[in-house]
């Protein structure tokens, strides 16, 4: 990255890196029909009332939701099609005025992964099975990190998923310690001290993360207060973008150098190379596919604009134009276990440091940044070939705009 922005430095404003759109995922210990069984056994509910058990926990999540906006006088809304919850919330919430508190809870029916009770031979058991159920969406304005949402699935296994977004967290963090900044969207177009900025922002990852997402579960699922205890939910981060932003300092320039290095990227860039940006290497026994796409959003988009997306296996990495300012590379981390993390592990009744597998646990989260980090800068100075076109474009218009004579 170093080598992309000594090249342009005059015209750029700053950089800053930050993590943007992370989803975490809440497990309780039901990992199998098995264990689900042994739960039931130890609550004394009988085969013949799993049914009955299972929807009146069921209805207890849907009423509480259903109070809790009451409460709180807020909208509780089911959608029988899928739409921008998301989008539909913030507008609530800007509409409201709501700067922190319950925003709204969407209600709607979706598959899920649950159990179900089947006979063999006289005999009942559990086992996994799909379904679809109520899933119920909570939309909160957060103290710090802005707007978020609590997804919980009313069936057993009840998962929960938390959506958080790092650069809201950073522009809260901005404001309380005065740091002037001009924001777009997930974007800042300019900021008083991008240094700055850039150390608050590498404090993302030592988050008491734990902590936090056991506040939001006990917010939303009054069951961990009786039928679930002593449980609690094991943590998990299921994607995370992490994106390198390069803020321009006239949108002329992005204008002018964008479709360059779109072409690079898109037409030079190989399988190759797309492998050792991502920190792999390239061997006979990779196993999946690398592919370059370029895909242009238009105007009707939540991206006006083109970009270009090398995608390995579940990751990917990908490059944007944002707000005409900024040029955004963005790692996208939804498969861990395709990169390392160095760590104690167990062999042959010795421990011992050893690069393993990356997992997904949010202990980990300071990895999914260091990969992302690297990946970007790998890519940005990938970049650094590329000549911008800009000088060469001025002087062609020096040379072909028409002069008109001296006096007339």
């Amino acid at each position: 990255m170093d080598q992309f922005i000594a090249k342009h430095a005059d015209k750029l404003q700053g950089s800053l890196s930050c993590f943007d759109r992370i989803l975490f995922r809440g497990y309780l210990p039901f990992f199998s029909g098995y264990v689900m069984a042994s739960f039931l056994e130890t609550r004394k509910v009988h085969r013949c009332d799993v049914k009955r058990f299972v929807l009146t926990q069921a209805y207890r999540l849907k009423d509480y939701a259903r109070q809790m906006a009451a409460r709180e006088g807020r909208p509780y809304q089911y959608f029988g099609e899928r739409m921008r919850k998301e989008d539909l919330a913030r507008q609530m919430a800007e509409r409201d005025g709501i700067t922190e508190g319950l925003v709204c809870v969407f209600a709607t029916v979706e598959p899920c992964r649950t159990f179900s009770l089947r006979w063999r031979e006289g005999a009942a058991f559990i086992q996994s099975a799909r379904r679809k159920c109520l899933i119920l969406y909570y939309y909160f304005m957060d103290r710090d990190f802005g707007l978020i949402h609590v997804r919980l699935q009313t069936w057993f296994p009840l998962q929960l998923q938390v959506y958080v977004n790092g650069h809201e967290w950073l522009a809260r963090k901005l404001a309380q310690h005065g740091v002037r900044y001009t924001k777009h969207d997930n974007a800042f177009l300019w900021v008083e001290d991008f240094a700055r900025a850039q150390r608050f922002a590498d404090r993302f990852v030592s988050l008491p993360w734990v902590a936090r997402l056991d506040r939001y579960a006990r917010q939303v699922n009054p069951l961990l207060r009786d039928v679930l205890t002593p449980m609690s939910y094991y943590w998990v981060t299921t994607q995370a973008e992490y994106a390198t932003d390069l803020v321009f300092k006239s949108p002329q320039h992005l204008a002018e150098f964008f479709p360059r290095l779109l072409e690079h990227s898109t037409l030079c860039f190989s399988a190759r190379d797309v492998l050792s940006f991502l920190g792999r290497k390239w061997h006979g026994k990779f196993e999946g596919e690398v592919v370059t796409d370029q895909f242009d959003h238009g105007f009707n988009g939540r991206l006006p604009g083109r970009r270009v997306k090398h995608r390995m296996k579940r990751n990917w990495i990908k490059m944007y134009e944002k707000a005409g300012w900024m040029l955004r590379v963005e790692t996208v981390i939804n498969d861990p276990e395709e990169f390392r993390v160095r760590r104690r592990v167990r062999r042959r009744g010795r421990r011992r440091t050893e690069w393993v597998p990356l997992r997904k646990s949010v202990a980990y989260l300071f990895r999914y940044r260091e990969v992302a980090q690297q990946s970007n800068a790998r890519y940005l100075n990938a970049l650094a070939q590329v000549d911008d076109p800009t000088p060469g474009l001025r002087g062609l218009d020096t040379i072909t705009t028409r002069k008109r004579p001296a006096g007339a």
